[in-house]
Formats: structure tokens, C-alpha cells, sequence
């Protein structure tokens, strides 16, 4: 019976020893932009439409609540939209409001149910999925 606690006392220490590791298999980077998207309803049949708003989050204010987190559109970003992560179905540009509005036949994206918007902003790279 000692022998089984001792055991059994042992075991869990180097459970928990084991599940102590500070280092993951790769690095989660917050995206530098927030991206709000809209299914636009005028679009043709077979075709998909969305419009994608990119946003710089001011959080300078975040402690005060009267100001606040503020959303500054980001204006001329460039965007590679891609499907099946190298795929790439779209280029654009972001307006001075921060949005652009992305048009495909969707026999182009090769049945793919989510595309994922990239660029840099800041020096800082983002991948954004979006699922349609």
C-alpha cells in the first residue's frame, strides 16, 4: 500500500513536471488590424461579394471610459486574398474609409468555404480567415 502512494505520488509530479513547458510549437502574434466584414446582397448569381473594413485600434484610451478604444480606418493597405492557404484569388487596396469590396466568381475559388485576407501593417504581418 506504501509502495502503490509512493508510487502514485511520484507519477503526478512528473505529470505535472512534464506539463510545465513555457515554450509553444509556434508563436501567436495578435493581428495589427481588425477587419469587419459584410456579405453584400447586390451580387450577380454564382458570384460572391464581400466587403471587408480594415481597422487600426487605438488603445490609448482603453483605461478611460469616456474615451475609450478608437477604430481608425486604414487607408491604402494592401490586401492578397488567398484560398487553401497559397491559392491566390485577389489583390486589392484598401479606400480612404479602410474598406475595399472583393468580387469572384465562385467557380474560381475552387470550393473553398473560407478565404484568408493577408498584408502588413506596421511591420507586422496578419492573416485574417474569413469563412463565406
Amino acid at each position: 500500500m506504501l509502495i502503490r502512494n509512493i508510487f502514485l505520488f511520484l507519477l503526478t509530479g512528473i505529470l505535472l513536471a512534464a506539463c510545465s513547458k513555457d515554450d509553444l510549437a509556434f508563436d501567436i502574434i495578435e493581428s495589427p488590424v481588425l477587419v469587419l466584414f459584410e456579405s453584400q446582397g447586390d451580387a450577380q448569381p454564382g458570384m460572391l461579394k464581400i466587403k471587408a473594413t480594415f481597422y487600426d485600434l487605438d488603445k490609448s484610451g482603453i483605461l478611460d471610459h469616456t474615451v475609450g478604444i478608437d477604430s481608425i480606418p486604414v487607408a491604402n493597405l494592401p490586401v492578397k486574398i488567398f484560398v487553401f492557404e497559397n491559392e491566390l484569388v485577389g489583390e486589392v487596396t484598401t479606400d480612404a474609409q479602410g474598406s475595399v469590396i472583393f468580387e469572384k466568381d465562385l467557380s474560381a475559388l475552387q470550393g473553398a468555404g473560407r478565404l484568408e485576407w493577408t498584408g502588413s501593417y506596421d511591420d507586422i504581418p496578419f492573416r485574417v480567415y474569413q469563412n463565406y
